[in-house]
């Protein structure tokens, strides 16, 4: 099983979305709010390159980041691994349906 963290904005209607999704799958996955300690978040954007929530952070048995799922609105990057930095990939998604199936295979 991945370990998987969700972060997530208050007020974001994709991240509303995505907490009803996965309620409705009854599955539990742990998120993060990055409306107070955003130190996380802000890795996040910045190994991504976008500030679009929510995001999907895969991480490793110490924790480290090793994959972020983005939503983006080029075409071109969804569902295309890149690799970020050494040991870090990106994909891109363009649903909250796409997100949630890329997770949960």
């Amino acid at each position: 099983m991945k370990k998987v963290m969700f972060l997530v904005l208050e007020g974001c209607f994709r991240c509303k979305a995505l907490k009803n999704k996965l309620d409705y799958l009854q599955n539990s996955f742990r998120f993060y709010s990055c409306d107070g300690d955003d130190t996380l978040c802000d890795q996040a954007e910045s190994l991504s390159g976008v500030n679009t929530y929510p995001m999907a952070v895969l991480l490793d048995i110490n924790n480290d980041i090793k994959e972020i799922v983005y939503f983006t609105e080029d075409y071109t990057k969804v569902g295309k691994k890149e690799t970020v930095v050494d040991g870090v990939t990106k994909v891109g998604v363009h649903s909250v349906d796409q997100l949630v199936e890329y997770i949960i295979k």
